[in-house]
């Protein structure tokens, strides 16, 4: 088993473009959210522990989530993880390279998918999304407008602005991520494993770039 890392900025595309690669290799998608929830479920030692640090409306730890993401990965998997969203910062990305080392787990690709900010803000600036949540489908003011102004292909429900995709709020999200997100990057772009693909593309090109680093995991 080998562990595969996909990085990106908000509005990157990451997160599908994880579910087209775990597809495609038949690999195992880990995000922290999806391991938050099913420990706060099952109400494990840590998931209790996380439960009530978001009641208090902090964030989770570093340590919290490392505890949590190594607890899974203890319970083996058929095949290579592919991790959507973790590590987030410079203090989980050492303590995971730690904790495969001692488990004998190796580190595959790491990826970063670049984009460049000014263009970033376009995409969630100008993104729509179906406000029937049981859809949830995401448009596009300019690369995928509706056929309809303002009402979703799929099932017909009015399409809303979130309140965070507006300029302001992403340029303050994005100082945040970058703060934690560089340190990161610079801990593992020097490494052999590690590649960045141009995100500045149509969807299917940057998965094509994607799909020329995981042949090995099919």
């Amino acid at each position: 088993m080998k562990v595969h890392i996909l990085l990106g900025p908000p509005g990157s595309g990451k997160g599908t473009q994880a579910k087209r690669l775990v597809e495609k290799f038949n690999l195992n998608h880990l995000s922290t959210g999806d391991i938050l929830r099913d420990a706060v479920s099952k109400e494990t030692e840590i998931g209790r522990m996380a439960k009530a640090i978001m009641a208090s409306g902090k964030l989770v730890d570093d340590d919290t989530v490392n505890g949590l993401v190594f607890a899974r990965l203890q319970q083996g998997f058929e095949g290579d993880v592919l991790f959507d969203g973790y590590p987030r910062t410079l203090q989980q990305a050492k303590a995971l390279g730690e904790f495969l080392s001692t488990q004998m787990i190796g580190l595959g690709n790491v990826v970063n998918i670049a984009v460049p900010d000014g263009v970033l803000e376009a995409r969630v600036v100008g993104r729509r999304v179906c406000s029937n949540n049981d859809c949830g489908a995401i448009y596009h003011v300019e690369s995928k407008p509706p056929k309809q102004d303002g009402i979703c292909d799929l099932c017909g429900s009015p399409l809303k602005h979130r309140s965070d995709d507006t300029a302001e709020a992403f340029r303050s999200r994005m100082a945040d991520f970058n703060a934690s997100f560089q340190p990161l990057l610079g801990f593992y772009e020097h490494q052999p494993h590690y590649r960045s693909v141009d995100g500045n593309l149509a969807p299917e090109q940057v998965f094509e770039s994607l799909v020329q680093l995981f042949p090995e995991s099919a």
